[in-house]
């Protein structure tokens, strides 16, 4: 996965964490659901060995942002590093 397109599933996972129950507290089950549909989107389908890979690549490029507070929180701290994260 490029830099720009992880760029793009990671904005589009941090839209997904506000969308629905932001002041939940965030989950690794919730953060991984929703990278998993943001990359699902982003290949437009489902059963392509690039999906795994690419949720894999994402995922560990969050493994630097702390996995606490509310999904919004959460969010708002991807979206702030998400360009730091594709450099």
């Amino acid at each position: 996965m490029d830099a720009s397109t992880l760029d793009i599933v990671l904005r589009a996972t941090a839209d997904r964490l506000t969308a629905m129950n932001p002041d939940t507290a965030i989950s690794a089950g919730a953060l991984h659901s929703e990278v998993q549909l943001s990359v699902w989107d982003w290949h437009g389908i489902y059963n392509d060995a690039a999906v795994g890979r690419d949720i894999t690549a994402v995922l560990t490029a969050l493994a630097d942002i702390p996995l606490t507070g509310t999904r919004g929180a959460y969010a708002e701290r991807l979206r702030e590093q998400a360009g730091a994260v594709t450099r």
